[in-house]
Parts: C-alpha cells; sequence; structure tokens
C-alpha cells in the first residue's frame, strides 16, 4: 500500500470510529431515557443498568456499524473532492480507481468486522443483556436447568420437563417428557406428550399419555388436554427461548432444520438467517455507494450535507430491506431474494454510478 493509499485508509477508518462511538453515544442515551421508567420501578442497582447496557453494546454496534461508514466513506471522499485534492491527484497520473480502493477495503474490513462481531459477540452478549434484565432487574424466576438440542425446564408440582422444540410463536411446545418427583427426587409419574398447546388462557396437553407405577406395575392413561401450566403465559417463553439475535449462524440454521422437520412454515427465521450474512455486507455496500455520492455531489455544504445525505442513502436501505424482509415472511418472495433484495438493489445501483462517475471526472 503507498503511502497515499496509508492516509486516505487511515483518514477514513479514524473517521468510521469517530462516527461510530457518537453514534453509540447518541444511542446509549436514548435507550437509557427509553427505560428509566422500568429501571426506576424495578430498583435496580448502578451495577445491573451499567451491565445490562454494556452487554447492549454490541447490537448497538451491529445496527450502527453500516451508518457510521457510510457517513465516514462520505466525509472522507467529499473532505478529496471539496480541497480539489481529487483533481490533483487525477492530473498527477493517479487513477480513481487507486484514490477511492483504500475506502473499499476500509469497508470491507468494516463488514468482516461486523460479521464476526454478529457471529462470535453479539448473540453471547445479548443473551446476558436479556438474562439480567428479565432476571436480575425485573426478578422474572429462571426456568433453564440447562440446554443442549432439547431443552430442560423447571415445572410446577416438583416436575422437570425436557422439551424437545418450541415453535417460533411460542405458543407449542413439541416433543414433551415430564417428569414430576417425590420429595426425594425419585419419580412419581412421567407424562409423554407430542405438544404442549396454549389454549383458552392456559397449557393443555396433546397427544399425551401419563404413566404411574404402582408396586411394581406401571399403569397409563390417556391425558389429552390436561393443564400443566409450565409458565403463566407465552410471554413467559421470551427468556427462554432464544431470539434470532441471540443466535449465530449454525444455531439459527440448525433451529429452521428442526422448524421444518416438525411441519412449522420457517419463512421468518430462514430470512433471518440470510440475513446473518446478508446485513454486514452493508457496510461494504454504504461504501460503494457513497463513491459517486462524495466525488462529486458533495462538494460544498460541508459535514452537514454529508450527514443528511447519508440518512436519506440509508433510510431508503433500510426501507428497502424492510420491504423485501416482509415479502420474505409472507411467502412472496423466497427467503433468501427477500434478505439479499436490498443488498442486490445497492451493489448494482453502485456499480453504474461508480462506471457513470469514470466517465465523468
Amino acid at each position: 500500500m503507498t503511502i497515499l493509499s496509508r492516509h486516505i485508509f487511515k483518514e477514513f477508518i479514524y473517521l468510521a470510529a469517530g462516527v461510530l462511538i457518537g453514534i453509540l453515544v447518541v444511542y446509549l442515551c436514548v435507550e437509557f431515557l427509553q427505560k428509566a421508567d422500568k429501571l426506576i420501578k424495578y430498583q435496580a442497582t448502578p451495577s445491573q443498568i451499567a451491565r445490562y447496557f454494556l452487554f447492549s453494546i454490541p447490537g448497538m454496534v451491529s445496527l450502527a456499524l453500516p451508518m457510521a461508514t457510510l457517513i465516514a466513506a462520505l466525509l472522507a471522499l467529499s473532505n478529496l473532492s471539496r480541497s480539489n485534492e481529487i483533481i490533483a491527484m487525477r492530473a498527477g497520473g493517479v487513477s480513481l480507481v487507486t484514490i477511492v480502493s483504500p475506502i473499499v477495503a476500509g469497508g470491507l474490513l468494516i463488514s468482516g468486522l461486523g460479521f464476526i462481531n454478529n457471529e462470535f459477540v453479539m448473540p453471547d452478549y445479548s443473551s446476558r443483556a436479556g438474562h439480567i434484565r428479565k432476571v436480575e432487574i425485573e426478578k422474572s424466576q429462571q426456568r433453564v436447568m440447562f440446554q443442549q438440542s432439547r431443552l430442560w425446564l423447571r415445572g410446577p408440582e416438583n416436575s422437570i420437563v425436557n422439551i424437545a422444540l418450541i415453535s417460533p410463536n411460542r405458543t407449542e411446545m413439541l416433543g414433551l417428557n415430564i417428569y414430576k418427583l417425590n420429595p426425594d427426587y425419585s419419580v412419581r409419574e412421567r407424562i409423554k406428550a407430542g405438544s404442549l398447546r396454549w389454549e383458552n388462557g392456559a397449557w393443555r396437553l396433546k397427544n399425551s399419555s401419563t404413566f404411574t407405577q404402582v408396586d411394581d406395575v406401571v399403569r397409563s392413561r390417556p391425558s389429552d388436554n390436561e393443564v400443566f401450566n409450565i409458565v403463566e403465559n407465552p410471554d413467559d417463553l421470551g427468556m427462554i427461548v432464544k431470539k434470532s439475535e441471540e443466535m449465530n449462524f449454525s444455531e439459527l440454521r440448525d433451529y429452521v432444520k428442526r422448524l421444518k422437520a416438525s411441519g412449522y412454515k420457517a419463512s421468518a427465521y430462514e430470512v433471518e438467517l440470510h440475513n446473518k450474512l446478508a446485513y454486514p455486507l452493508a457496510s461494504l455496500l454504504m461504501v460503494m455507494i457513497s463513491i459517486p455520492f462524495g466525488v462529486l455531489k458533495v462538494r460544498s455544504g460541508g459535514t452537514g450535507k454529508g450527514i443528511a445525505l447519508a440518512i436519506a442513502i440509508a433510510f431508503f436501505y433500510w426501507m428497502l430491506m424492510s420491504v423485501g424482509a416482509s415479502l420474505g415472511r409472507s411467502g412472496a418472495l423466497p427467503p433468501a431474494i427477500s434478505a439479499w433484495f436490498a443488498n442486490i438493489f445497492f451493489a448494482i445501483s453502485s456499480v453504474v454510478a461508480i462506471f457513470r462517475m469514470q466517465r465523468s471526472v
């Protein structure tokens, strides 16, 4: 990398870091103000508040990275354009590709860091933040005992429950084995159920049988529609079942496979699965779309004009992404196409705009 390329690359990275920090500060302030009433209501300690917002930062970084990258790229390019440095470099024989390639490399680096954050950092930190909010601050009972491929929960009547799968709408649990225990932890009764479904304000057993041992004889009886309120309502499963942002790519892919195998439509989660790959690339696409705007359009107006343009571009990107996701969840578009819709549109638009720019600069 030449001295010129290193200079442009460093300026872009420093700008991106500064803008990201600024966005995070604003984001944290807004989040704190929105949640202040609840934090006061539940008498959260300063330690709990600090840890909750600390563990929320990777999720905020994931959302803020494309915007920070876009603003930084526009500012870096507009500074070079406004001071006529681009014209001077072109007059000195430096190609436009050489001028913008350090910024593109920076965008690629930021996209890679975004993917690492989304895959290895954010899922664990988002889960911890949720635990602090639900269990430590709001004092909700933590029912999860341990979780691997199946879920083990503490249930009522001194019971433990093994669950194969929980539906996306959290109104049905599939493949249950319920063990009701005596005070000495021996099993007094076992229930095997195909599902536990939320109906008429209660959790009711479906396709189920109850097994009870009397002396050396095990007796069974059907127990369909009997009530077994493992939690008060489906909302309480929110702290048991991971959200998509709390899963990495492989976990979400396995969940989608299990949903499909159980006969559920998994379109919404398939869209989220493809977004795990598509969204980190938004930072690179923000750099690419900023090149023609930064070089040709933002020559006057300073920082304010660059930020206003960045907000307009980002709004259009997220509008396309939201429309694509909605079409994918409804089944109107295949999940892969819906998740990549905004990226494909921006990639094509960027290539066309850059090609036209080369002929005019």
